[in-house]
């Protein structure tokens, strides 16, 4: 009895050794090692040491999404339990941890390794590139924070008559914080707004942007104003002339001969119903004294509240007052110049008159004897000698001042007529007396 049972123990151990052992077989069959790949992303820890020594990562867009691919080697059970339901991605990290940032410029690529562990169920996996070092490509800049104010820029047409008066945008700034780069580029910070949209609701709100100098967008910056809101109301313009205001005097013997505005008129913008009661624009008074010479003064535009220049930024034009001197000359002109119609025979008894001129100096120098038309009248004296009175045919910018110019004649009765300018007359005048 007890041999049957050693024998059987001994039967049993085989059994259970050949049992094993065939259980290695099958599992090395039919679960073999085997490399499976996984995309894992790359954890980054402690940014708040880059942001608390005033820096920031310029190329963190592409730096938060990243992920790295790993070739993991195990049974094939165990990767396939693994990849089941995505397990491998609470069982696999891979972090990178900034505090091993070395900051020296701008621009410079910081390489902070990458690495790879895996929890404690899952110790005996191995990745077949752990003796290659990964790394995370960290381009760390000085952070820089402006502030900018917001514009509104219209877009679309209205009719030409009608302007958007100037929008409100509320807020009207903005505080942008970036890379110092970046930060340097930017020139001006927009909000688009179609007229039409104004045109029919008044108030709009959108989402400013940053531009550089080209008109291009920069992205990758922190902005405190997420969207912003516009409001304005549409403005009539209309064009308008300048009226001056002169208060002066002038020097002795000088008068202005003009005003010159430039320019004449100006274009204004304003509520309709206000532009539409203005045809003129006030200018600020002009104040001189003794004024000797032509003199340019530049007065203030006063526009009425609630309008503004469209054409112009100017808020002054020019006035040119002209002023040109006064002089008085003599003209001595001979008594053979002047006319004389009379059927009486005559004769000068004075050789030539005497006859003083007022005006502006270059239109009196413009005058010479020559061109002084002088005639006298005799129908209603008889004859014998008179003194008579000469008229002269002045241009209406000068003035005979001083005694009236006076020239002695003899008339003689005779049956011819003649004139004062016909030396004939003057002869046979002369024969007779």
């Amino acid at each position: 009895m007890n041999d049957l049972l050693g024998k059987d123990i001994g039967w049993k151990v085989f059994s259970l050794v050949l049992a094993i052992g065939l259980w290695f077989i099958v599992i090395n069959i039919k679960n073999p090692e085997e490399s499976m790949t996984f995309t894992i992303p790359v954890e980054i820890q402690n940014l708040n040491v880059i942001e608390a020594n005033n820096l920031i990562i310029a190329n963190f867009d592409e730096i938060e999404d990243k992920h790295i691919t790993l070739n993991i080697r195990g049974t094939r059970l165990t990767l396939d339990k693994l990849k089941n339901n995505k397990k491998y991605l609470d069982v696999i990290k891979a972090t990178a941890n900034l505090e091993l940032y070395r900051y020296t410029k701008a621009s410079e690529v910081n390489k902070i390794p990458i690495e790879i562990t895996f929890s404690e169920d899952y110790k005996g996996l191995i990745y077949e590139e752990r003796n290659q070092i990964r790394y995370l490509d960290l381009i760390l800049e000085e952070r820089k924070t402006i502030t900018k104010p917001i514009e509104a820029e219209m877009v679309g047409q209205i009719n030409n008559e009608y302007v958007v008066l100037d929008p409100k945008v509320s807020p009207g700034e903005m505080i942008i914080t970036g890379a110092e780069s970046l930060i340097n580029k930017i020139n001006s910070v927009k909000i688009e707004v179609n007229v039409n949209d104004i045109l029919e609701n008044k108030t709009v709100t959108a989402e400013p942007k940053i531009y550089d100098l080209q008109g291009k967008e920069i992205t990758g910056l922190s902005k405190n104003v997420k969207s912003v809101r516009v409001s304005a109301e549409i403005g009539k313009k209309r064009k308008v002339t300048l009226l001056p205001s002169i208060q002066g005097t002038y020097a002795n013997n000088h008068i202005s001969t003009g005003v010159k505005i430039e320019p004449e008129e100006i274009v204004i913008v304003g509520k309709e119903e206000v532009v539409n009661n203005i045809s003129q624009i006030q200018l600020s008074t002009i104040i001189f004294e003794d004024l000797d010479q032509s003199t340019v003064f530049n007065p203030t535009i006063i526009l009425p509240a609630g309008v503004s220049r469209w054409d112009s930024t100017e808020s002054r034009v020019s006035v040119t007052i002209e002023v040109k001197k006064q002089i008085v000359k003599e003209f001595k002109i001979p008594t053979s110049k002047l006319t004389l119609r009379t059927e009486k025979q005559f004769k000068y008894i004075s050789k030539d008159v005497t006859v003083q001129l007022f005006g502006i100096e270059d239109d009196i120098n413009r005058i010479s004897e020559n061109s002084l038309q002088g005639s006298i009248d005799v129908s209603n004296l008889s004859e014998g000698r008179h003194n008579v009175p000469i008229k002269f045919n002045l241009p209406s910018n000068i003035k005979q001042v001083g005694e009236t110019p006076m020239v002695e004649i003899e008339l003689i009765e005779g049956e011819e007529e003649a004139e004062g300018s016909d030396e004939e007359v003057e002869e046979r005048s002369e024969e007779v007396s």
